[in-house]
């Protein structure tokens, strides 16, 4: 798998600012941000992919499995596709610009 390709978008929710502001309200300079990833992907793939695209070096990943729900369209039943989410956790403080630029 290309390493590019590892990571879709990263995920601006009002949960994932929390994790950010987390960090700074324990005095930790701790901060967490959340990537939506293909779903093949592993931790060490996401780990290669961020020291690629950002030249930063994660303290620790954690990924979730996100399960497709059902879905109903003009009485046809569906399905969603399942998606993994990664947090990743950076420990020196990093900063990461998303939509710079736009």
């Amino acid at each position: 798998m290309n390493l590019e390709n590892v990571l879709i978008t990263p995920l601006v929710t009002e949960k994932a600012q929390n994790l950010q502001e987390i960090g700074n309200s324990q005095g930790k300079r701790m901060v967490k941000y959340s990537f939506k990833i293909h779903p093949l992907a592993n931790k060490s793939l996401v780990k290669d992919a961020i020291k690629k695209i950002y030249n930063l070096s994660p303290s620790s990943i954690n990924i979730l499995v996100y399960k497709g729900k059902m879905k109903r369209f003009r009485n046809m039943p569906s399905q969603r596709p399942h998606w993994k989410k990664a947090i990743v956790t950076f420990e020196n403080g990093a900063n990461l610009e998303f939509g710079k630029g736009v």
